[in-house]
């Protein structure tokens, strides 16, 4: 399965959005519950009237993970992420985008991860010429996704490391991002105000703050209560080691690139353990780097038996984990 997936074309395009129904379509039958979401957005009383047809909601959720996972193995192909490339970034990101039963039914997670993943994609454009429209627009991407997802705002330190990664930053660097991030919000503000728009969602754009008494129970939590997440983390980590391991291999605009995703793993993972009740959310977000070392742990100019042994397994698992409610009934 592997070593199909590795190879880049039309028919294992078209075994990936088979594998990508049937892997999410049979919610259909078991209907998930929605998730909790303790800081609303903008877009939640869309989703929610999204959500009252659970057939529709499953199926644009469908559709949404696997147009990101398209975007995200393009993004790998065109800055030499991973090699060889095929379809495997594709693969591992519908994998972990559906993790959780909650993540078959559309989300606003998974509407403003998408507004991410596109200033990702500006942000990797900054490596064939450093522009500062291409950062104002990627900041800008950035800033609406803050008005879905409020606990973005903390984003800001991503995006100066970023700029960090290809030059020295200067006053106009801040100015792009600051107004970038803030734009989308106070024209939604003056919008609402013109037309008198109730948008209670707007409160919720402020950063959430870390109680550090339930931090370290709520990490251990996680790796005992998922334990199918806690296997996944497992061969992310073994992906991450070898991306760092091969790093010097690569010329230096793919080295860019790769720390651009190294540092954008590391903000996923701080917001999700600082957001640890929500996890079954926030894990959305890391899935765009999680793909990218998942399928550098399994890519290769040879595919051993036991690494797809363990796609299997991790398959095996996750199905089990999604559907194992309607197997006992």
């Amino acid at each position: 399965m592997i070593k199909r997936l590795s190879d880049h074309s039309v028919f294992t395009l078209f075994l990936l959005v088979l594998f990508a129904l049937c892997l999410r379509l049979p919610a259909l039958w078991i209907i998930p519950k929605s998730g909790i979401v303790f800081k609303p957005g903008l877009l939640v009383s869309f989703v929610d009237w999204i959500n009252q047809w659970s057939i529709f909601s499953v199926m644009i959720s469908t559709l949404m993970v696997m147009g990101q996972a398209l975007f995200v193995n393009s993004i790998c192909r065109t800055h030499g992420l991973v090699q060889p490339v095929g379809y495997l970034p594709a693969y591992f990101f519908i994998l972990v985008q559906s993790l959780f039963p909650e993540n078959l039914l559309l989300t606003e997670y998974h509407l403003g991860n998408l507004l991410v993943f596109i200033g990702l994609a500006c942000f990797f454009q900054l490596k064939d010429g450093y522009n500062t429209i291409t950062l104002f627009y990627g900041s800008l991407c950035f800033g609406a996704a803050i008005l879905i997802v409020p606990d973005h705002l903390m984003i800001l330190l991503f995006l100066i490391a970023c700029v960090l990664v290809y030059k020295n930053i200067v006053i106009s660097d801040i100015l792009a991002i600051v107004f970038g991030l803030v734009m989308p919000y106070y024209l939604m503000k003056s919008l609402a105000f013109i037309f008198r728009w109730d948008l209670k969602a707007m409160h919720s754009v402020e950063t959430t703050p870390i109680d550090m008494t339930l931090f370290g129970s709520g990490i251990s939590l996680i790796f005992i209560k998922y334990t199918v997440f806690a296997l996944f983390s497992l061969f992310v980590i073994f992906g991450l080691l070898r991306q760092i391991g091969g790093y010097f291999q690569n010329n230096v605009n793919v080295r860019r690139s790769k720390l651009v995703v190294i540092l954008f793993f590391a903000y996923s993972i701080f917001l999700m353990l600082i957001h640890w009740k929500e996890i079954r959310n926030f894990h959305l977000l890391a899935a765009f780097p999680a793909a990218i070392f998942l399928a550098s742990f399994f890519s290769g100019e040879r595919i051993p038996w036991w690494k797809e042994l363990i796609n299997y397994i991790l398959l095996g698992s996750l199905v089990y984990s999604l559907y194992s409610t309607a197997f006992k009934l």
